[in-house]
């Protein structure tokens, strides 16, 4: 451990910077959307901070509940939740990337130029499957797009779903049992901070 050494604002590591950058920032696109989806079928506007503090998988099981109780047609609420599963896979890249150490690669054995790939090492749970985790420049940059893709597609079923809704024609909002759940998750959380307990 003691031999590593760092590249650190390395100039070839420039355009992996961006493309970390965009995975990041553009996730941040579908979570926002995870939690306009949640306001607009559940008509609880009042939970928008519990909706934003609920992880983003947890926030996406939750919305697929509702998008099968509210579907507007079988086209919708296929392409719905087909969307948000594909925001599920997309997660799995954006937390690797964001949560890990990213280590540059190259596959030719001299490091000359920008990286082929990163390496990531899962640090925070060592012992789980598929340990050490690569993204090549072509995987980076289709994750980007899918990304994109994703997330335009998402605010237009949105969009689609609220015309409905305003004309009155999108069946009622009803309260699932996560939502329960959730709310009496966040009543106990909110008792033990009141003790001091965290």
């Amino acid at each position: 451990m003691s031999r590593f050494r760092h590249a650190v604002d390395s100039p070839h590591t420039k355009p992996w910077t961006q493309r970390v950058g965009k995975i990041v920032l553009n996730f941040s696109a579908l979570e926002f959307e995870s939690v306009l989806w949640l306001i607009q079928l559940s008509e609880q506007h009042a939970r928008i901070k519990s909706f934003a503090d609920t992880p983003f998988s947890a926030r996406v099981r939750q919305l697929k509940g509702y998008v099968e109780d509210r579907s507007i047609s079988a086209k919708w609420r296929r392409t719905s939740l087909r969307s948000w599963n594909d925001s599920l896979k997309l997660a799995i890249v954006r937390n690797h990337v964001a949560h890990n150490p990213l280590i540059f690669g190259w596959s030719a054995p001299t490091e000359v130029g920008e990286p082929d790939f990163i390496g990531i090492p899962n640090l925070r749970n060592p012992r789980s499957v598929g340990r050490e985790w690569a993204l090549s420049r072509v995987d980076a940059d289709k994750c980007i797009n899918d990304i994109v893709v994703v997330a335009k597609k998402l605010a237009d079923l949105r969009i689609e779903w609220c015309k409905v809704r305003d004309l009155g024609q999108a069946p009622p909002a009803r309260i699932h049992n996560a939502t329960r759940w959730y709310n009496l998750r966040g009543q106990v959380a909110s008792a033990l901070r009141m003790f001091g307990i965290q």
